[in-house]
């Protein structure tokens, strides 16, 4: 056989980046790749790869795979606390009830809609506050929204509640909705494609057992 007449493919052409955007090219490939795969999946080689730059490229900005990965966690986190902040800015005092709401509204939305985030965010590596300080300081200011709100359901119910505890169990109340639903067994279990109608009926039940309304 020849290769008289035949048309050969172009070379593919290696992507290029300017200087400030190969960082945020790693991260948007390390996204890719987990929603296709997994966290697991996730190596400073195959993310390289995927971006279109050479395997050597990555350090430049990260040190290793955690760092890539505490990149992707900060992201997600500063865009929850932006949600939040805009929540919020919607629903002032004295709406305690509609600042739970808002609240839960947006966790639950941000973990649903960006699920590859959301595996990253809470992992246990980010407990070494020095090493991760920017994930920690991220992750603390979205907190740090929770315990103002129930520091002011404990001062309403005259001190009787904890708000330290309060604060543990709501987040782990809609952490537990999130991941149950991007997981698949809530979606298996309602039947439904959107979290919408569980999420604001669970909301009505969050809000009165912490408001009473």
């Amino acid at each position: 056989m020849t290769t008289q007449g035949r048309k050969t493919a172009a070379p593919r052409k290696r992507r290029t980046y300017h200087h400030g955007d190969l960082r945020q090219a790693l991260v948007d490939a390390t996204l890719a790749l987990i929603a296709k795969e997994d966290v697991g999946a996730v190596s400073l080689r195959e993310v390289a790869r995927r971006a279109g730059v050479t395997a050597a490229a990555p350090y430049h900005h990260f040190r290793d795979k955690n760092a890539l990965l505490a990149a992707v966690a900060e992201e997600g986190y500063r865009a929850l606390n932006q949600r939040m902040e805009e929540a919020l800015a919607r629903t002032r005092a004295p709406d305690l009830a509609g600042r739970v709401r808002a609240l839960g509204r947006c966790y639950v939305s941000f973990a649903v809609e960006h699920p590859a985030h959301y595996r990253v965010m809470f992992r246990e590596e980010w407990g070494d506050e020095e090493k991760y300080a920017a994930v920690h300081e991220e992750g603390m200011r979205a907190f740090q929204r929770l315990l103002e709100l129930t520091a002011e359901a404990s001062a309403a119910s005259g001190g009787k509640v904890d708000m330290e505890t309060l604060a543990f169990n709501i987040w782990a109340w809609v952490h537990g909705l999130a991941s149950l639903w991007n997981e698949g067994p809530l979606r298996k279990k309602t039947g439904s494609d959107s979290i919408s109608p569980l999420l604001e009926r669970s909301l009505d039940l969050l809000v009165m057992l912490i408001v009473g309304s």
